[in-house]
């Protein structure tokens, strides 16, 4: 008994340790999909797809096998395993049915009152139904047989729906998106781009959705970060060369000190690699930030100077949402955001939504970011200037205006743009993988470059103006070693 306890015990530690034991977080695929693909699902073993043009469902097996099972049925539009059931559950006009997966068989029809479903999503004992027509979710009891309600959705082209991480995530041809939805209220809590609009199914495995682009008549993964606070995907990779030209013209530079505000590494980029030609640059505070100096001796010239550098910054699109539960902590700003803030404006005198009422609508009836900039400072909202780089055209990078806003209780938001881009709303905000943030201002002012200097240790930091000039490294070239 005890040998048999023993090996029991050591079977459960190798099940566990296993790298098939996190099979499901890190499973790929490579199905070739029919000529008429619509929907997606994962069994644990299996993967799933319907052909509508076919009437058929299909099962795909971990090698790659396909098995198809023709149901007779026109106007398949997506189906989802049920792990609870054992089922696969399948739209179609008007019906949902309960198909046995080793046979595929019809086990039961659920009469529904949607005549176009753009798909279906099983949690414990309920089915959510997606209406194509209205974007609405409709709510299946399926112990009571009857229906609950549900919600109303703002997509357009919803096409297909499923359930996972606590949340369903519906995806819209209009835009290519994927949206994430709060299924107790309806209300949209993340979204997440994918890499294509024609989308006619979604899985949800781990950290990766895989979405059927019927288009390509490929199934495509999107990796992405989930927190409370964004949802990000995707991933861009930059190696930046800077070359940044300015003036000191002070009286002595002896005991001086020259400072480099470096690219930040935030939610939507991470900064690697960073180097200057000079060696004589260090790590240092800078306007209390992590930054590099050089101190100045008798040998450094007055005049014009040049100072290059380089970096690697890999991007991701981040996009987020402030929901109520942030808005609802009524927290005051901090006190050490006060060179941000140029009016002090008192979080528990005002309503929850009472600053990102008046970002959008600053954001709404401002055209340049000067008076963008006076508007949210006069309402008591905390900016933060940066400089940006736009690499919509690799071969020509552009320089780019933004803002950093601080939403209380939330934290700090992006504004890459005056008004709100198709994505954004008051609640919503968006960076793209295309852009890189080079330097940002430690207060609600403007910095004209990177570049700040001090007489002596005691002094404030000075900002400098400059001439900057940015190209983009070949891909492969070693940072590192220069």
């Amino acid at each position: 008994m005890k040998r048999i306890l023993i090996y029991l015990l050591f079977l459960i530690f190798f099940l566990l340790t296993s790298p098939t034991a996190h099979a499901q977080e890190e499973t790929d695929i490579d199905i070739q999909l029919t000529e008429s693909p619509y929907g997606l699902s994962y069994d644990g073993t299996n993967f799933w797809f319907a052909d509508s043009k076919r009437r058929a469902i299909i099962k795909v097996d971990p090698a790659g096998r396909q098995e198809a099972y023709n149901l007779g049925i026109p106007f398949i539009a997506g189906l989802n395993f049920d792990p609870r059931e054992g089922k696969v559950f399948v739209a179609s006009k008007r019906v949902v049915l309960k198909v046995e997966p080793n046979t595929g068989g019809v086990t039961e029809r659920i009469q529904v009152p949607i005549d176009k479903i753009g798909g279906i999503a099983n949690f414990q004992n309920y089915l959510y139904i997606l209406d194509a027509d209205s974007g609405k979710v409709t709510v299946y009891d399926k112990g009571a047989q009857t229906f609950l309600g549900g919600f109303l959705t703002d997509r357009s082209e919803p096409k297909d729906i499923c359930f996972a991480r606590d949340s369903l995530w519906i995806t819209d041809s209009s835009d290519g998106n994927v949206y994430r939805y709060d299924p107790n209220n309806g209300k949209i809590t993340g979204s997440i781009r994918s890499p294509s609009k024609d989308i006619r199914g979604i899985a949800i495995i781990g950290s990766r959705i895989y979405v059927v682009d019927r288009t390509s008549r490929e199934v495509k993964k999107i990796s992405f970060v989930e927190t409370d606070r964004f949802l990000s995907s995707g991933e861009a990779t930059y190696l930046v060369n800077v070359k940044v030209k300015y003036s000191l013209d002070e009286a002595s530079l002896v005991g001086g000190v020259v400072g480099l505000l470096p690219p930040p590494t935030t939610e939507h980029q991470r900064i690697r690699n960073l180097k200057t030609k000079d060696p004589k640059f260090r790590g240092d505070m800078v306007m209390g930030t992590r930054a590099l100096s050089k101190k100045l001796g008798i040998d450094d010239p007055k005049g014009v100077q040049t100072l290059e550098y380089h970096f690697e910054a890999r991007t991701t699109n981040v996009r987020f949402y402030v929901l109520d539960d942030f808005l609802r902590k009524k927290e005051e700003i901090p006190t050490d955001l006060s060179p941000f803030t140029k009016n002090k404006v008192s979080v528990k005198d005002k309503a929850g939504n009472y600053f990102i009422d008046k970002i959008f609508d600053a954001r709404l009836f401002r055209s340049d970011w000067d008076g963008l900039k006076k508007s949210l400072l006069d309402s008591g909202v905390p900016i933060r200037p940066v400089r940006t780089l736009s690499f919509s055209n690799p071969s020509k990078p552009s320089f780019m205006d933004t803002l950093d806003l601080y939403i209380p209780g939330f934290g700090w938001v992006p504004l890459s743009s005056i008004k709100p881009e198709k994505i954004e709303s008051s609640r919503s905000y968006q960076k793209g993988e295309d852009v890189v943030d080079l330097f940002r201002s430690e207060g609600w002012n403007n910095l004209p470059s990177p570049i700040l200097f001090k007489a002596k240790d005691s002094d404030f930091w000075k900002p400098i103006p400059a001439e900057i000039e940015v190209t983009l490294l070949p891909k492969g070239t070693d940072l590192s070693s220069n």
